[in-house]
């Protein structure tokens, strides 16, 4: 079914890019980025997210099929390019930089742990920092954003507040931090996007030092149990799932702890499990799910084997 997935998370991808459709389908266009899909009257979903699930399980699947014809450039790289290329550039038209760059990053961990070639991979990355250059000279607000990060506050009341107040409410929770809820009470001090690409700062401002090392501590455990797993699959399909997976989940979670401590430019990026949202929730849950079950796996086989 990894093919099937694939393809009807690429379909979704095209979808919300096209035209309006009164009905059947409407994309949802805010400021300018087309990433909200709702088809036949549904609720409103986000493809993207589906995409990058759908993207892990059909790589899974074409790396173990190639085997090590991965380290290849006619029969590895080169289609794997055009496999990946193509959810990387319908995301980036949307446009969403932050789950594009999430998404490569996935990918290419996916394609050096399956056995691509390192000088292959060394060669693509001067390439893809020229199109992140050349996307955010093109996007005024991407280079803006950019531009803030180096000195947030140099405008603190406008283009640096949201990176101001973020740093402003981890400081003001301290060591032990204000209380749960107290971020939302007038003695409080409000943070834009609490609810999504900030929770963090709410974190941090609610629970102090010991609760934000306590998130941090917890996506830790995370790698390393999902990089256990992967290690440990019964087999080369679920071990590449199991790493793709730990991938996305990870990576999405350092960045946007890097966004709210002032380390990154703004992306834009959720925060797995603790940011609102129902889309990215239900599927990232899906995925929880698959891990489990890569690891069950794991543990059946080990203990018949034992026995």
């Amino acid at each position: 079914f990894s093919v099937l997935g694939f393809a009807i998370a690429i379909g979704l991808l095209i979808l919300v890019l096209m035209p309006d459709i009164p009905g059947i389908i409407e994309p949802i266009r805010i400021g300018g980025a087309a990433r909200w899909l709702t088809v036949g009257g549904l609720p409103a979903f986000h493809p993207a997210e589906f995409a990058k699930l759908a993207d892990i399980i059909y790589l899974a699947h074409w790396l173990t099929t190639r085997g090590t014809d991965v380290g290849s450039l006619r029969r590895g790289l080169i289609p794997f390019l055009l496999i990946v290329g193509l959810v990387i550039a319908l995301v980036a038209l949307e446009p969403d930089l932050g789950k594009t760059g999430v998404i490569t990053l996935t990918v290419f961990t996916m394609f050096f742990v399956a056995g691509g070639s390192v000088w292959q991979l060394a060669l693509m990355v001067p390439l893809g920092l020229a199109a992140v250059a050349g996307v955010v000279l093109m996007k005024p607000y991407m280079l803006q954003r950019v531009v803030i990060f180096l000195d947030p506050f140099a405008d603190p009341a406008n283009a640096g507040y949201q990176t101001v107040r973020g740093i402003y409410s981890l400081a003001y929770g301290g060591i032990t931090g204000k209380g749960l809820g107290v971020s939302q009470q007038p003695a409080g001090l409000s943070v834009p996007a609490a609810e999504n690409d900030f929770i963090f700062a709410v974190v941090g401002q609610e629970f102090g030092l010991f609760g934000g090392l306590l998130v941090i501590g917890l996506f830790l455990v995370l790698a390393w149990r999902g990089m256990r797993v992967a290690m440990n699959a019964p087999d080369t399909f679920g071990g590449l799932m199991a790493l793709g997976i730990t991938a996305w989940l990870t990576f999405p979670a350092f960045i946007n702890l890097a966004v709210v401590v002032s380390l990154i430019p703004l992306t834009g990026m959720p925060l797995p499990f603790l940011s609102k949202g129902g889309t990215s929730l239900v599927v990232v849950l899906a995925a929880v799910g698959i891990l489990l079950s890569i690891s069950r796996e794991t543990v059946t086989r080990g203990a018949s084997a034992h026995e």
